[in-house]
């Protein structure tokens, strides 16, 4: 289903348009205890792992404060809804209760996909009654929440805190938005019916609903409320890993290198007077942040970028065509055409610029041996479309 990390989302429209502040109501919830207080103490991967696998998921009310959702066939939001509570010092020890009786559901200190109410103030957190209309902002009108979605919704600012520890305002707001446009808007729209496409040419088999789906005991197999509890545990796990993956992927790989992207898109005028070449000072994955900035500023895309020049992984340099819009094959100015396909002193020879290494027969990447070699094959790649 849909999207990742690197931003390669099916509906680059939506993405395109991200807005990095918490949806209403995220910053209202009482805030729980803080996860954690330092860099170093931040709750790791193998600490949330931990307090899941030590988390009791019982059919019977427990002794104490617990969290409730239902029993049967599980889900992915719910399984997400637990986990990210995981993430919270206050509910690190609650056990989890599967049941759908009314009245042990009202003695639960926090509800989750059951209960058929939606009341942030009690921690009810409820979409299936037909008055539920919820959406996480006015950026996602077609797609209403699930438990997942809730959950992220008003305790989504402190997971992202316990699981990064303390970050500036701006840059957790901008993991907050992407995590939900990357991870949790896939489970709303899965549990509540949204179809990723009008006309879908395959069927997606290993998105984490799916995953999270095969862990329910299959129809062939013995099951009981333990089974189906040890399952859940399995699945709180499983959404765990996800979630922990896109929050420190952006935290730790994706946010560096959007500031990297903003300063040199910033600066792109001192590499070429046209502002069409940005010359990154190391490679770092650009495209979706260049997207992103060209959307957010008017200044990011009064001239467009046309080629990104960046070192790679053997000391050569590589020319990219930066594509028309994201996920896209099409690229806003290929590389000359009598260039593409050709190697070394061909092309050398062709271009008048030594030490040419290839152009991609599609026109989409080219590579020179040193960085003013780069330069220069962007800079005439201008001139030669100038010219047409």
């Amino acid at each position: 289903f849909l999207g990742s990390v690197s931003g390669g989302h099916l509906d680059p429209t939506r993405q395109g348009n991200l807005h990095f502040q918490p949806p209403a109501g995220a910053m209202a919830e009482p805030s729980a205890k803080r996860a954690k207080t330092g860099e170093d103490d931040k709750v790791s991967v193998a600490t949330l792992m931990s307090r899941i696998k030590g988390t009791s998921v019982v059919a019977s009310p427990p002794e104490g404060v617990f969290i409730c959702t239902h029993h049967g066939t599980f889900h992915a939001d719910e399984a997400m809804a637990c986990a990210m509570l995981k993430c919270l010092e206050e509910y690190a020890d609650t056990p989890v209760l599967r049941t759908r009786n009314l009245p042990d559901i009202d003695k639960a200190a926090v509800v989750v996909d059951v209960g058929a109410v939606y009341d942030p103030s009690k921690h009810r957190y409820d979409h299936h009654q037909k008055t539920f209309t919820e959406t996480y902002s006015k950026d996602y009108p077609e797609i209403k929440l699930s438990s997942a979605g809730l959950v992220f919704k008003h305790f989504g600012a402190q997971v992202v805190e316990a699981l990064c520890g303390p970050i500036a305002p701006k840059n957790a707001a901008a993991i907050l938005a992407k995590t939900y446009d990357s991870l949790i808007r896939e489970l709303d729209a899965l549990d509540n019916g949204v179809s990723v496409a009008d006309n879908p040419r395959y069927r997606f088999c290993t998105h984490l609903g799916a995953r999270v789906g095969r862990l329910n005991p299959g129809w062939q197999e013995k099951s009981s409320p333990a089974i189906e509890n040890e399952r859940f545990q399995e699945a709180m796990a499983l959404a765990a890993k996800e979630l922990t993956d896109v929050i420190c992927g952006y935290s730790e790989g994706w946010l560096p290198a959007r500031v990297i992207v903003e300063d040199t898109l910033a600066k792109r005028s001192e590499v070429h007077p046209s502002g069409e070449i940005m010359k990154l000072p190391s490679f770092c994955p650009w495209q979706e942040h260049l997207f992103d900035l060209e959307s957010e500023d008017e200044k990011n895309r009064s001239t467009l970028v046309k080629y990104v020049l960046f070192q790679d992984s053997r000391a050569g340099w590589r020319i990219q065509a930066v594509p028309k819009a994201r996920g896209s094959f099409e690229n806003r100015l290929a590389l000359p055409k009598p260039w593409c396909g050709l190697r070394d002193q061909e092309l050398s020879d062709l271009t008048g610029i030594p030490g040419c290494v290839f152009v991609h027969a599609a026109g989409f990447i080219g590579g020179h041996a040193t960085e003013e070699g780069a330069f220069e094959m962007a800079k005439k790649a201008l001139e030669e479309h100038a010219k047409a």
